[in-house]
Parts: C-alpha cells; sequence; structure tokens
C-alpha cells in the first residue's frame, strides 16, 4: 500500500514539475538531474528523442505521453478557413 502511495506521489510530482520546467529551452539546459533536464527539452520541443534519454522508466513513460499529447494537440488545431476570393 506504502509502494502504490509513494509511486502515486512521485507521479503527481513529476507531471507538476515537468509543467513548470517547460518554460524556456534555456532554462532546461541549467537542470542538473539528467533525467528533469530530457523531461523539459522534450516538452518544450515535442520531441519523444528527449524522452528515450531517459534512465528512469516512470519518467520516461510520462514524458512520451506528454510529447504524444502536445504533437496530437499541433496537428489536430482546426485553422481558420481561407477566404474565398471574388
Amino acid at each position: 500500500m506504502l509502494n502504490k502511495f509513494i509511486t502515486l506521489a512521485f507521479c503527481a510530482l513529476s507531471m507538476i514539475s515537468g509543467s513548470a520546467f517547460a518554460g524556456d529551452m534555456a532554462e532546461c539546459i541549467k537542470i542538473d538531474d539528467k533525467d528533469k533536464k530530457h523531461f523539459c527539452l522534450a516538452s518544450y520541443a515535442g520531441s519523444s528523442t528527449y524522452c528515450e534519454k531517459i534512465n528512469n522508466g516512470e519518467v520516461r513513460r510520462d514524458c512520451m505521453f506528454k510529447v504524444v499529447k502536445l504533437q496530437r494537440e499541433v496537428t489536430y488545431r482546426p485553422t481558420k478557413p481561407k477566404p474565398v476570393e471574388e
């Protein structure tokens, strides 16, 4: 039971801290922890290449889900219709 609580707390904290880190790519470079740095870079760039460099499996999975969500938002974003010339 305690193990599940710790895992849940870690996931919640990683999602909160991941969104806080994704302010600017230059801020991501300054992070010392490599897993957090790659999560930040992936969140900012929307690239799974950075997620693949993460050693922690749970953080890597969360990173992949976040990147897929970002890519889907960009791909399926509604576009404005082009004005019709008369």
